[in-house]
């Protein structure tokens, strides 16, 4: 924070005006403080303890851990802008500090900044792939680091999010009646994500598009397996039906 100090010539420079509470704690209780403030979610207020540690002790243990705080301040307000600026605070540590432990923390960081931003699966998914690149890039650059679990969960939602997004274009083009166009979808959806959490939707579907496109052999082995691997799924039943028409 500046203040303009005037006289009769006109005015000075600049000065800082520093917080005398800073001037007369250590840099560990400048520190302390502002965890208190952070735990009580004040983000500006630790800001500006966390900065105060970091410009005045930049290459000290507790300054480099301050500038990491300092992106998580923003990211912990968890807007767009602010979101923008914790990833910017991330990269910037980064730089700085490259050989320190903590890099593979910011990197997952810059990650989240996107997986938060993240659009609902009938939404643009320009977000979901940008987490899905950082999370790659995380996982290749630390493959030993002790958040490789979290990175893997973290990575795994995406690829929902992004196969869920195409579990719902393919309905749209069920709705219409472009089975064709359908069932190209749905066999994508299930070679790129093999993974996903609702394959037994995927398979009915497959099944019920194959079917209308006269291609009954098919069709009947994705109605079954719907009802071998998801005996307890809600299509089971719908998936013994269809096959029992099949039959007929």
């Amino acid at each position: 924070m500046l203040a303009i100090v005037s006289c009769a010539r006109g005015p000075r420079q600049y000065q800082p005006v520093i917080d005398p509470e800073l001037v007369a704690l250590s840099k560990e209780q400048v520190f302390q403080r502002a965890e208190e403030y952070y735990a009580k979610e004040r983000w500006q207020r630790a800001r500006s303890y966390y900065t105060h540690v970091y410009e005045t002790y930049p290459n000290d243990p507790l300054g480099r851990r301050s500038l990491l705080r300092i992106a998580d301040t923003f990211f912990s307000q968890g807007d767009a802008v602010n979101l923008v600026e914790a990833q910017y605070k991330y990269r910037d540590f980064i730089n700085r500090y490259p050989t320190s432990e903590q890099t593979d923390y910011a990197t997952l960081q810059i990650a989240m900044c996107s997986y938060k931003q993240m659009e609902k699966p009938d939404r643009d998914q320009q977000k979901t792939r940008e987490a899905l690149e950082k999370f790659n890039d995380m996982l290749r650059a630390y493959p030993n680091s002790e958040l490789k679990a979290e990175a893997e969960a973290r990575r795994q939602d995406v690829l929902d999010r992004l196969a869920k997004h195409e579990h719902v274009v393919a309905r749209f083009y069920m709705k219409r009646g472009s089975w064709n166009a359908a069932s190209q979808r749905l066999n994508g959806l299930i070679d790129t994500y093999p993974n996903f959490e609702q394959r037994d939707a995927v398979f009915f579907d497959l099944g019920q598009a194959l079917s209308k496109l006269g291609r009954n052999g098919e069709a009947r082995l994705y109605f079954e397996r719907v009802i071998t691997e998801f005996p307890q799924s809600d299509y089971a039943e719908p998936a013994k039906r269809r096959l029992t028409d099949i039959k007929a």
